[in-house]
């Protein structure tokens, strides 16, 4: 079992062996970082068992015996990624801070994991729209819960009866396509320069041109080196 750190890995005569569930976990865990990997750079309409197996170490029955299918498999790394996504932004959020301030650092985080871990945001914001129905829902369900974050800002707005019923979705599928855009095109350096841009399309319907601007100005001075 040299996949294993030495934690999971056989134990010393004499010594407990780990549950067989925590090997499990493990197995299925380094499948799943594998999967995405292979989603994004193939794309999942082209990816198969084959690929997935290859990719993970792991034998074709071990691999239906932790998923029903690829699609399987892609929901499962769909939403173990999209969640330590939540956790990671919502941990980078200023504590008591008023909503712009708090609508920046979520902004910032984002672009930063999108950085960092491009396969994982290709999986959530790219792929996910074609790995079929299930994922399809998933995706749409993610924009609507972001959407209602946004109307949030409604509060703010000194004429919020003017705001177009439809607002958040639209600023939500607008950043939404400039991001998706950016991954498929593969074009991601530099895509933190990206904060201005998308700051002002997120909260000047809500704070105007003039607040937003000087909110970005602020944002972008503290923001670390």
């Amino acid at each position: 079992m040299a996949s294993l750190p030495d934690s999971l890995s056989a134990a010393p005569a004499g010594r407990e062996r780990l549950p067989r569930e925590v090997l499990e976990e493990h197995k299925r865990g380094r499948v799943l970082d594998a999967a995405v990997e292979v989603f994004a750079k193939r794309g999942y309409q082209a990816t198969t068992v084959d690929h997935l197996v290859a990719a993970g170490r792991i034998a074709v029955g071990s691999f239906y015996a932790l998923f029903d299918g690829k699609e399987d498999c892609f929901l499962a790394a769909y939403d173990r990624t999209l969640a330590e996504a939540r956790d990671r932004i919502a941990a980078a959020l200023p504590a008591g801070a008023p909503w712009p301030e708090q609508v920046c650092a979520a902004l910032r985080a984002l672009l930063a994991l999108i950085a960092a871990e491009p396969f994982r945001a290709r999986l959530v914001l790219a792929e996910s729209q074609t790995a079929g129905a299930a994922a399809l829902e998933r995706h749409e369900a993610l924009l609507a819960d972001l959407a209602q974050v946004l109307r949030c800002g409604r509060s703010l707005s000194p004429r919020p009866e003017e705001l177009p019923p439809t607002l958040e979705e639209a600023i939500v599928g607008g950043v939404a396509w400039l991001l998706h855009q950016r991954l498929v095109m593969a074009e991601l350096k530099g895509i933190e320069e990206l904060f201005p841009e998308l700051a002002l399309i997120v909260l000047e319907p809500y704070l105007g041109e003039a607040e937003t601007s000087a909110l970005i100005a602020t944002a972008g001075a503290q923001a670390p080196a």
